[in-house]
């Protein structure tokens, strides 16, 4: 019991700490963290979090007794969902100064179902979450929407904070009468955008829950993965 104790006193600390150098980070406007053991940190917690805990998550999701946080015969859907939101992430997080307005829509859709994919997951995970950290090492994947959210979340907001000039890649636009669809939406203000990320967004659903269907999933599994789940908050 003591060192289930200890594990979680370290882990709440750790969790602070992220917490203290990922909205530092957005204070100053700069994404790179201030020294070197904090870009480890976060390096560290991105790899864990979007990729490792999910991982180890999905291996293990029906080991909780009678207690299942995704129904077994859907959750193909959610590990499809997980794998193109954290893809967008790791792409985001190696193209953050390409100019290619396609690329960065395509990537923003991505990060912000993660987004959504993580709020959903979290609340999901309530009643579950007190495990995750009093008991780190056997629960800590149950944090993992938690963690996940603050990551792709500051990701999103920097990857659309960046503005880019494209008068020189494309000198004659205004005179021709013809400015690129991505590149208006890339420099439309930011509510419009989000409203258009959301519209886009609802594309992406589609086709994931379409090619889940071809795999044999059920046209709505990913709302059954929740929904016929035990003893989480969505489970009926």
């Amino acid at each position: 019991m003591a060192i289930f104790l200890i594990f979680g006193i370290l882990y709440i600390a750790y969790g602070i700490f992220f917490l203290i150098s990922l909205f530092r980070s957005i204070k100053r406007g700069d994404r790179g963290p201030q020294n070197s053991f904090s870009e480890i940190m976060m390096t560290f917690t991105e790899v864990v979090y979007t990729i490792i805990s999910p991982i180890i998550g999905f291996i293990r999701f029906d080991s909780y007794g009678a207690e299942t946080p995704f129904a077994k015969q859907h959750v193909l859907t959610v590990i499809l969902f997980v794998m193109v939101s954290s893809l967008s992430f790791w792409i985001a997080r190696f193209t953050t100064k390409t100019t290619n307005p396609i690329l960065r829509i395509i990537v923003s859709i991505g990060l912000l179902q993660g987004i959504v994919l993580c709020v959903i997951t979290s609340i999901h995970f309530l009643p579950f979450i007190p495990l995750g950290i009093v008991n780190p090492i056997l629960g800590f994947e149950l944090l993992s929407p938690v963690f996940a959210l603050f990551i792709l979340g500051r990701e999103f907001y920097f990857y659309n904070k960046t503005v880019f000039n494209y008068d020189d890649a494309m000198p004659y636009r205004h005179e021709l009468g013809f400015i690129p669809i991505p590149v208006k939406i890339i420099q439309a203000p930011f509510i419009p955008r989000m409203v258009i990320y959301g519209g886009m967004l609802i594309v992406l659903v589609i086709i994931q829950m379409l090619f889940a269907y071809g795999c044999g999933q059920d046209p709505d599994a990913i709302i059954k993965a929740f929904t016929h789940s035990q003893g989480f908050v969505f489970s009926n």
